[in-house]
């Protein structure tokens, strides 16, 4: 053991990034392995900037459902995955080393989670310590975890368990988190639960990891949206955007002056032509389930499954409101997933099941998307991690 952790300092001082070719970018991808899905545990790949091309994935490891990948902020060859297994009670976690030289993925240790389905991660570092929240959305519960000094996994520091449900029977008849997010420049925690239509807030003491309620209000969503993820404009900290599920629509989220969070905006993620068609509507059973925001802060992209397609909305940057103005084909289906390309002038959406990666151009000036005639074959993809 202490020379596996030699060995993993070793390649953590050799490099704080994997080593690409020039014009290529790495990229990882999380599946889905279990029953129909043709995913074998996380790949690794390379997007092309010269012409977009991406090379065919490499199999780094096989695990179970490696449905969710996050990089350690200061070393981003430190990977973390869930492992988004259903076994009752409890859930596993993984630690890896991407090492820089060979780019293999070298386990570094796993835990076992109290709850059932982890979802997302999101980890908080700073001079007092790092730790890693995962929201667990088959149990109903947000945990802890203590990350070491290495990036080894260390102890459970706290497990919340949320309460309530929604109008939706069928989606929301208990707690379901779904995302993780640590907000800019401090130590709370921001939990959307699909289950309850809320946005939850805790407060991270970064000593010890433990996680506490906060002080400040949660968020209220209106009832049946199903709040999925969110994502901070990297501009203005002020400013956050949701996804929700359920009614396939997207809500603008801004500071007020004593703290809390209030909705501004909720816009559909579907073109006018479909919401005017009520059996459309009905046939199209749309569900959303990405968010990102442009590095520019000018542009919010969210994926639709059913319809699926990337809704492109316009930030207006004084008042913060949105405008659609695109929903382009992904070219496959159900896009659970997709991932900006550092620089902002490319994305990569995940079609779960289709099996493909596609890459698309994004115009800086109106942040329209448009087909490079560019994919990748990938069993299940449910995860793009730069």
């Amino acid at each position: 053991m202490k020379k596996q952790i030699f060995s993993i300092l070793v390649i953590m001082l050799l490099s704080s990034t994997v080593v690409a070719q020039e014009g290529a970018i790495p990229f990882l991808v999380g599946t889905y392995t279990q029953g129909q899905f043709r995913g074998k545990g996380i790949y690794l790949s390379e997007f092309h900037l010269a012409d977009g091309s991406l090379k065919p994935v490499t199999l780094l490891h096989e695990c179970a459902a490696p449905a969710f990948l996050i990089r350690h902020p200061k070393n981003s060859n430190l990977i973390y995955s869930v492992g988004e297994t259903w076994a009752a009670g409890e859930g596993p976690i993984y630690a890896f080393l991407l090492d820089p030289q060979t780019k293999s993925l070298i386990p570094i240790n796993n835990v076992l989670v109290p709850g059932t389905g982890p979802t997302h991660l999101c980890i908080h570092s700073d001079s007092k310590g790092d730790s890693l929240i995962v929201a667990c959305y088959g149990g109903g519960s947000i945990v802890s975890v203590t990350l070491e000094k290495d990036g080894r996994l260390g102890k459970v520091a706290s497990a919340i368990q949320h309460s309530g449900s929604g109008p939706n029977q069928s989606r929301q008849k208990e707690p379901h988190p779904h995302g993780a997010y640590i907000a800019p420049g401090t130590s709370q925690v921001l939990i959307p639960d699909l289950g309850i239509d809320k946005v939850m807030l805790y407060d991270l003491d970064p000593a010890t990891s433990v996680l506490t309620p906060s002080k400040q209000p949660f968020l209220t969503m209106p009832p049946g949206s199903g709040p999925r993820h969110l994502e901070f404009d990297p501009t203005d900290a002020s400013r956050f955007y949701v996804v929700n599920e359920l009614d396939s629509t997207v809500s603008a989220v801004r500071k007020n002056a004593d703290g809390t969070w209030e909705i501004k905006q909720m816009l559909s993620t579907l073109p006018q032509e479909i919401l005017a068609d009520s059996e459309k509507l009905a046939a199209l059973n749309n569900t959303t389930a990405e968010i990102a925001v442009h590095p520019s802060g000018r542009f919010v992209y969210a994926s639709n499954r059913g319809h699926n397609s990337i809704a492109v909305f316009a930030v207006d940057k004084e008042s913060g409101q949105l405008t659609l103005i695109q929903t382009e084909p992904t070219q496959g289906r159900t896009p659970r997933h997709f991932a900006i390309v550092p620089g902002g002038r490319f994305l990569l959406a995940a079609n779960q099941d289709s099996d493909s990666i596609v890459a698309f151009q994004i115009d800086l000036e109106s942040g329209k998307m448009k087909p490079l005639g560019q994919s990748l074959e990938v069993g299940a993809p449910v995860c793009v991690a730069f």
